[in-house]
């Protein structure tokens, strides 16, 4: 009899009672079964009872909660706590409120759990404690496949817990040991990224740092395009292997960014990319150690190492001048900060990388000074001419500018615009209107004796 048909017998019952009076019955008449009580039922650590309790329960720090009335303590899912689990799955948090969307409801991850919830693949405590002593077991005897698959049981199995982390990491070591090393490397930076404040990051870190070193020293001894396909060796990934160091070395000091291989991390990327030519990418490294870390082991290397990727970034006296400007202060950074360091030939080389750069910066100079002389912008070229004479005021390359900057005095500062008269003949309209206002175009042209607007300025002087 179902408990339907109960109550509908015992409803019922009570109507007869009252119908016939409940004193016309035989007193030997057995009872009516009494109707059940709608009152909640349900048995603590269920999610309906979680729903009606969750509100008056109270958390006690590194516990759990507790609700009046039911022993022992539960998480923030109302689950029973009977050993530890890490804080995160105790609190809630604005991670934990309903996923957003058009359709949350059917949002991949949510009906994947639920379809493991139904086949009795959900959350289970003691299903996990199981799959982690079996997967010891397993890697104690050098399993490490089969246990790694023991491992990630156990660790889904009891979510957002001590033994999730711990599953994790031994999932991972498993992959180490296995040779796996992409699947290790993987499995590590997810263990970081859900618990970053595990106890085992500084193991970790080493052995990415082993991983990101063997792949470099491999990529060095066999070099290869990235395209390259690697079919065989398990020990490393299918495509790009020095790519791949480089993505081992930039976790390293993501996740661990105050840790002791920090540093290292960042000097073995800046490393690759100098020795692969890539030295907008080596210069931005050199950079970032420079600043970030100014008590690292490496900072007379990468001003050393810094200084050379600048000079040879630079393209000629064509284009940018920006990174002479900055190798000439990193020079004078590198001898003023580590003078002493240097032996004498270092420091002749520094001095005459200086003198490098010095003329580096003439010759710009003088090659933008001729290339506005020859398109008519005299104003121009006498700037440049300017810099020249004030940088080297007693060579000959002084007395070359001299000469020309005698030779254009009297040319015009910008070049006549062809055709001016019939321009002039015609309406302005809105587009040029808007143009003569922005100052570095208007200046540009040479309109300075255009009339300004209230608090507009120009940019060149």
């Amino acid at each position: 009899m179902t408990r339907l048909e109960k109550i509908f017998l015992s409803v019922l019952g009570c109507v007869l009672a009252t119908t016939i009076g409940c004193a016309s019955l035989p007193a030997q008449m057995p009872s009516m079964p009494s109707m059940p009580s709608f009152a909640s039922t349900a048995e603590p650590g269920t999610a309906e009872w979680w729903k009606k309790n969750q509100k008056k329960a109270t958390y006690v720090q590194g516990m759990g909660y507790q609700v009046e009335g039911v022993p022992g303590y539960f998480d923030k899912r109302g689950q029973p706590m009977d050993a530890p689990m890490a804080e995160e799955a105790l609190v809630h948090n604005e991670d934990d409120k309903a996923p957003e969307g058009l359709l949350p409801g059917l949002d991949p991850k949510l009906q994947y759990e639920k379809a493991k919830s139904v086949v009795g693949l959900g959350p289970n405590q003691q299903k996990a404690r199981d799959a982690y002593t079996e997967a010891d077991k397993l890697y104690a005897e050098g399993k490490y496949s089969r246990a790694a698959k023991k491992y990630k049981e156990a660790a889904e199995r009891w979510p957002n817990s001590t033994v999730e982390q711990q599953a994790m990491y031994q999932e991972a070591n498993c992959y180490f040991y296995d040779d796996r090393y992409i699947d290790a490397r993987d499995k590590y930076v997810e263990l970081m990224e859900k618990h970053p404040n595990s106890g085992q990051v500084d193991n970790i870190i080493e052995r990415m740092w082993a991983m990101g070193q063997y792949w470099e020293n491999y990529e060095t001894k066999h070099p290869d395009t990235p395209m390259t396909p690697n079919g065989i060796d398990k020990t490393r990934p299918w495509f790009d292997t020095l790519g791949h160091s480089i993505k081992t070395y930039e976790n390293i000091q993501l996740y661990d960014p105050t840790g002791p291989r920090a540093d290292d991390a960042i000097m073995a990327i800046a490393g690759i990319y100098f020795r692969t030519n890539r030295y907008n990418d080596a210069d931005h490294y050199y950079e970032l150690l420079r600043q970030q870390y100014p008590r690292s082991d490496f900072q007379f290397e990468a001003h050393l190492l810094g200084l050379q990727a600048k000079l040879r970034k630079y393209q000629g006296p064509e284009y940018d001048g920006k990174p002479l400007e900055e190798a000439k202060k990193l020079a004078s950074q590198l001898g003023s900060q580590f003078g002493r360091r240097l032996s004498a030939e270092e420091r002749e080389r520094l001095q005459e990388t200086q003198n490098q750069v010095a003329r580096a910066i003439v010759d710009r100079d003088m090659t933008m000074a001729s290339h506005y002389e020859n398109t008519g912008h005299y104003g121009a070229a006498k700037i440049h001419l300017a810099e020249v004479i004030k940088k080297n005021p007693d060579t000959e390359l002084a007395a070359e500018a001299r000469e020309k900057l005698t030779a254009i005095a009297e040319e015009p500062n910008v070049p006549t615009e062809p055709a001016k008269w019939l321009i002039d003949m015609f309406p302005e309209n809105p587009e040029r209107t808007r143009v003569a206002r922005v100052p570095e175009l208007r200046d540009s042209r040479g309109d300075n004796d255009a009339p300004k607007e209230e608090g507009e300025g120009t940019i060149l002087r």
